[in-house]
């Protein structure tokens, strides 16, 4: 959560490196939950066989299996049928995933492990439901943050007194340790990998932040007694100091990537100032045929197909009516940006619900994605201002929206020491 938050924060939440960073925490949150409670489960049990550890091993392994692929199905397929029978959202959504969360908790207590450990497989398994929309996301995790977050974190304090057993000492310790052992843990596995020196250190640093999953696993160990008042203390305050060292140290990274000028990219003859259209696959139809006009550029069909897997996996709508589709393959030479504008609005799933007026489709190759994601730092920040977006509503042709465009990004250009392109 703390990073997807950064990610968000960032600009980068919609990108290939935001995507591949949240998939790999979450593979890696699954190994890690699965080995600490089959340990827990080791350490709870007053007569432990080697008959009933294999038996907690394997049936803690083939549950978590079983959810992960016929689990998912069903959830997306619950929802599915919610969302035709037009039930009320999110409130039937949100029963449902409490109703699952508590069947898989049952199920993992009743194997011998901690009931948290299928709460957690729960939320991978509705997380991954398709059929969830953004909008429901959106406010099913805003009332966790605003309601149970807080009481979570109140409950600690009132529980321990961190004053009197706070060590300073093993604090320093455990931060050093927990930050360094994530941050060389994942530059290691990253290294082996084929992506670039730059998304190295930003996947590595996404990964320092010990968050919500260290604190429940220390009071888990605080409740069977596996560690003292003065170890779990110096475990959430590590917690919170990485959590807090994340943004500006992965901001830091992005910084260090070589500057590209958005005006580079875009030009009037890949504006399309009104889609006539209020389909989602149209409208990025229509924005890959300009594109595939352009010598060196595959054909529309080619780069539709692309394009709409690639939103299907992960949306790219973001809030006050702004979608963001975008592409990296090897057949593209060099980035382009194309843009539309529908001003009836389109229906994109974005999650503040509302519909989408101005679309911003961008190319890049394969093994340039630090153009993306400036690419894509650029158009949010401009985009988040309420005059830019309704002067591009407003525009009366391509022209005016090109002149608009200009404008804030070659002031945002100037304004990172970039200089005047034009």
């Amino acid at each position: 959560p703390v990073t997807a938050r950064a990610l968000h924060d960032l600009k980068l939440s919609k990108t290939d490196l935001g995507f591949l960073i949240m998939s790999a925490l979450s593979v890696n949150d699954i190994i890690g939950w699965l080995i600490f409670t089959v340990i827990l489960g080791f350490f709870t049990q007053s007569a432990l066989h080697i008959a009933n550890a294999a038996f907690i091993v394997a049936a803690t392994i083939g549950f978590t299996v079983l959810c992960l692929t016929l689990g998912r199905t069903f959830s997306n397929l619950v929802i599915s049928k919610m969302n035709e029978r037009q039930m009320p959202q999110p409130g039937t959504s949100l029963t449902f995933i409490c109703l699952l969360g508590l069947l898989c908790g049952a199920v993992t207590q009743k194997i011998g492990v901690h009931a948290l450990f299928g709460f957690f497989i729960a939320g991978i398994m509705a997380g991954e439901a398709k059929a969830l929309s953004e909008r429901t996301r959106q406010i099913i995790s805003q009332m966790v943050y605003a309601i149970f977050v807080p009481l979570f974190f109140a409950s600690i304090g009132l529980k321990i007194d961190f004053l009197s057993h706070f060590d300073l000492f093993l604090v320093i310790l455990i931060s050093v340790i927990g930050i360094a052992g994530r941050f060389i843990g994942a530059w290691l596995g990253v290294y082996l990998t084929e992506q670039s020196r730059e998304n190295q250190l930003s996947i590595a640093i996404a990964h320092t932040p010990g968050g919500a999953m260290e604190i429940v696993v220390g009071i888990l160990a605080l409740e069977y007694k596996l560690i003292t008042e003065t170890v779990f203390i110096a475990i959430v305050v590590s917690a919170i100091f990485s959590c807090l060292t994340l943004g500006p140290w992965l901001s830091h990274s992005i910084r260090r990537r070589k500057k590209v000028g958005m005006l580079e990219y875009i030009s009037t003859r890949f504006i399309i100032p009104d889609l006539k259209t209020d389909s989602r696959n149209k409208a990025i139809y229509k924005l890959c045929e300009i594109v595939a006009e352009q010598e060196e550029i595959p054909d529309a069909e080619m780069l539709y197909s692309a394009i709409l897997k690639r939103e299907d996996e992960m949306g790219t709508a973001i809030e006050e009516g702004i979608a963001l589709p975008h592409l990296r393959s090897p057949l593209i030479k060099r980035p382009v940006v194309a843009v539309g504008r529908a001003p009836s609005g389109i229906e994109w799933n974005s999650p503040d619900g509302k519909p989408t007026r101005i679309i911003f489709l961008i190319m890049t190759p394969q093994n340039d994605e630090g153009a993306q994601i400036q690419i894509l730092a650029y158009i949010a920040r401009a985009m988040a201002d309420p005059h830019v977006r309704s002067g591009i509503i407003k525009a009366h042709d391509a022209q005016e929206i090109f002149r608009l465009l200009r404008d804030i990004f070659n002031s945002q250009h100037v304004a990172k020491g970039g200089g005047n392109s034009l």
